[in-house]
């Protein structure tokens, strides 16, 4: 059986908490195999007896043969704990549900303050990990590390040589494959990787590199498995995006001090955690985001925070927490929040005051993570955003993305044309960037796939005639939302940074 490997560091931390007389330890968390090897390690480094429970067979000393005796039930599990005052480490799988009733209840608290007079302590484990609120009172919550590279690198090594002593397997990844494949199966649990694995190497008899498509699946449904995160595959570069030339600096000089940022700290810097885009709807935001995450080499994922509401107290700032969870355990990623605005507006006494809490623990988030998660806001309607999501020190800074000026106008249109087959020299692109004045760079893209209906209607080729009567009958956003676009604009004058 493979194994997950321990870390070191967890493991002190637990030493502590029963040093320091903790009695009822929770982790939130879906790997219970990765709590039961950590919890056995525990044990073993306080020369303490380790049980576990499960409703299946009961209390079982893991050193003995056979379980302790009709200790099936959880009222009979708990009360046996405490009735025999041993110093150990109980872990009780799959328990908390059963809290709920009162009389396990009341017995797991007896059993928690028999244990509190020593070493010893009971560990549960459920995701999200609900208990009722006299059981909480003692709980001491634990989050397990994100898994390292170095132990997904030895989980996968143990992995193979079980593999090899049951089958032949054939390794066909390179050095430089291996250290690609690591990087993919960041945030995958345990449990994940052994079954994509495995699944390669008992289908093909071999490991190459068609397991990476594997992994990215497989990472891509746990993703969005959460119901908050997606997976974005990204194919867009800063080539795909004209202009913007003072955001493409920034974030040129950004890139090294994220991806090192050991060697960032030793320079004085701390790596960038992310920026805000506040612009004109259509402008290239989003695919601002899509093109760093494609320059940078990091997975994009898109986090929507309205997804996170949920009607019943306390289960929004649950999810909140899991999402973050999650998008921590994938590092490092850029992380795309899409229309910030619809997320976290303004107000929110209307909901019982859900939605500040949630923006609290937000934007608390955005200020101390440590993890390598760079994220990318972005936001068309400033009026709506709340005054702390703007404050310094919330994001590292503040861009703001104008209509595009001719010469950008003129770019969009060459990679639009070039995009759909078109040589751009054929065009007179300067009479396009006149005739699109006020145009924003998606509504350039739709003007151009409009033409090309046009044309292929009537069975002749796109010329800039064409172009320039789609573009003098449509209406820009510039005209229709005037009032606003100026708005905006007045208001990033003097509080952001100009993108181009």
């Amino acid at each position: 059986m493979t194994r997950p490997p321990v870390p070191l560091a967890q493991l002190r931390d637990l030493e502590l908490l029963v040093a320091a007389h903790h009695p009822l330890i929770g982790f939130e968390t879906s790997e219970e195999d990765r709590v039961e090897v950590l919890l056995e390690s525990l044990a073993g480094s306080l020369r303490l007896p380790y049980f576990v429970w499960t409703a299946s067979a009961g209390l079982r000393r893991t050193d003995m043969q056979g379980p302790v005796h009709g200790t099936k039930s959880p009222l009979l599990a708990v009360e046996h704990i405490r009735a025999s005052g041993l110093e150990a480490i109980y872990y009780l799988r799959d328990f908390a549900r059963f809290t709920e009733d009162a009389k396990v209840q009341s017995a797991l608290l007896d059993a928690c303050q028999q244990l509190s007079r020593h070493r010893g302590a009971i560990a549960l484990a459920d995701d999200p990990l609900e208990l009722p609120r006299a059981t909480r009172a003692l709980l001491t919550q634990v989050h397990l590390d994100p898994i390292t590279e170095d132990e997904y690198y030895e989980y996968t090594r143990s992995l193979l040589a079980s593999l090899r002593a049951r089958m032949t397997v054939e390794m066909e990844l390179t050095g430089e494959d291996v250290a690609v494949l690591l990087q993919q199966l960041k945030g995958l649990t345990f449990f994940e990787v052994k079954r994509v694995l495995s699944q390669a190497i008992i289908e093909h008899g071999r490991l190459d590199r068609s397991v990476l498509d594997r992994v990215r699946a497989a990472k891509r449904s746990a993703v969005e498995a959460t119901g908050m995160l997606d997976f974005i595959p990204t194919e867009s570069s800063m080539v795909d995006v004209a202009g913007l030339d003072a955001l493409k600096s920034w974030l040129r000089q950004r890139k090294v001090a994220f991806s090192e940022p050991e060697r960032a700290r030793s320079f004085g810097l701390e790596p960038p955690r992310g920026l805000l885009l506040l612009g004109v709807q259509g402008c290239g935001k989003s695919l601002c985001a899509k093109a760093v995450s494609h320059e940078w080499q990091l997975p994009l994922i898109r986090f929507d925070p309205s997804r996170i509401f949920a009607k019943y107290v306390g289960e929004s700032e649950k999810n909140l927490s899991r999402a973050i969870r999650v998008a921590e355990s994938l590092a490092p990623i850029v992380l795309w929040i899409d229309e910030l605005e619809k997320a976290f507006p303004q107000g929110g006494s209307e909901d019982g005051g859900v939605s500040t809490r949630v923006l609290g623990s937000f934007l608390t988030w955005l200020q101390e993570k440590r993890a390598p998660v760079f994220v990318i806001s972005t936001s068309n309607d400033v009026s709506a955003l709340p005054a702390e999501l703007l404050r310094k020190g919330r994001f590292d800074e503040i861009f703001f993305v104008d209509l595009p000026a001719p010469a950008v106008r003129s770019e969009i249109f060459r990679i639009h044309l070039a995009k759909r087959g078109q040589t751009a020299e054929g065009f007179d692109l300067g009479a396009l960037a006149i005739g699109s004045e006020g145009f924003s760079g998606a509504e350039i893209e739709q003007a151009v796939v409009a033409s090309l209906y046009a044309a292929h209607g009537r069975g002749a080729p796109l010329d800039t005639e064409v172009l320039l009567a789609e573009l003098a009958g449509t209406r820009p956003l510039s005209v229709l939302m005037a009032e606003k676009i100026a708005y905006l604009r007045a208001w990033a004058a003097d509080r952001t940074v100009p993108a181009d």
